[in-house]
């Protein structure tokens, strides 16, 4: 019995890697745009690859993939642009 090949998600996960480790850094603002960032090339690279070559990004369908991956980004872009940062007084 072989591994499976992880494909090209290695490519993605530097990406994700940068915003988990800015956001341990305490840059928030930072952290989520990268990380929806990451979040949505996957989501290109699941979408634009064939199976074969996806290896790590397939879950299920690929259209459930690329959905999910696509709105879990969206949402995190939006959730972290509308963050408020500021200290109140």
């Amino acid at each position: 019995m072989t591994a499976p090949r992880l494909g090209w998600w290695w490519v993605a996960a530097p990406v994700l890697l940068v915003g988990i480790i800015a956001f341990q850094l305490g840059h928030v603002r930072f952290a989520g745009f990268t990380l929806a960032a990451g979040l949505g090339f996957a989501a290109v690279l699941r979408l634009v690859l064939p199976n074969a070559l996806s290896g790590g990004l397939v879950v299920r369908s690929r259209l459930v993939d690329v959905f999910t991956m696509a709105v879990f980004g969206l949402v995190l872009a939006v959730i972290t642009y509308s963050l408020d940062l500021h200290p109140r007084r």
